[in-house]
């Protein structure tokens, strides 16, 4: 699995096909250089995922998600006194 992490403000689920945005698909195509059938992690709202690249046509990065890495850390009620 690449070490690309990347946001995706959608939901996920297991197995759910989905395509990044034109400059979130750049980056990692062109800049990543991340290939077909390699994997990255997207993170969201609800936790973090691996997913798998199934195609990157005219710019556009087509993926599928395989599992979930891990859920999403509470936040910490912190105080500050003075």
């Amino acid at each position: 699995m690449s070490n690309v992490r990347l946001f995706f403000a959608k939901s996920l689920s297991l197995n759910l096909s989905s395509k990044l945005n034109k400059s979130q698909s750049h980056y990692l195509a062109k800049v990543m250089r991340v290939k077909v059938g390699e994997s990255f992690s997207l993170f969201n709202q609800s936790g973090e995922w691996e997913v798998k690249i199934n195609e990157i046509l005219k710019g556009i990065v087509e993926f599928t998600v395989l599992k979930k890495l891990r859920e999403k850390d509470n936040e910490k009620d912190i105080w500050l006194a003075f």
